[in-house]
């Protein structure tokens, strides 16, 4: 048997939470812009055509968007590390989890300043 691997991804989740070592962002919410890729076997999800053998996205989404307004992280390194290590401890069919946060206003003049990592089971 072939394993499929594949890939899911939730590109650009805008949202506000607590994030920054500052006083004045400890304080007040500010935007951060999530994205997320899990590798896990499409094999019984394709074959099936059922969101049991799958990771449901939305749900992902939603999941992850709480554990960080919930955790009020002072670095955006945490902040990527932690979420991975949430999104593998309660998805057991992830096989890997890249994970990266932009600030958009964390740098007067630029675009935004982002943390990613890549961790495997």
């Amino acid at each position: 048997m072939v394993i499929e691997t594949g890939k899911i991804s939730i590109k650009e989740l805008e949202f506000l939470c607590i994030i920054g070592t500052l006083p004045f962002e400890r304080e007040k919410e500010q935007p951060v812009v999530l994205n997320v890729s899990l590798w896990l076997d499409f094999t019984q999800a394709a074959r099936n055509e059922d969101l049991i053998h799958s990771i449901d996205y939305a749900q992902l989404a939603e999941e992850v968007k709480n554990f960080i307004r919930l955790s009020q992280f002072q670095l955006v390194e945490t902040l990527v590390v932690e979420t991975g290590k949430f999104i593998l401890a309660n998805h057991s069919r992830a096989q890997a989890v890249e994970v990266s946060v932009r600030k958009p206003l964390a740098i007067p003049g630029c675009k935004s300043a982002e943390a990613s990592i890549k961790i495997s089971r």
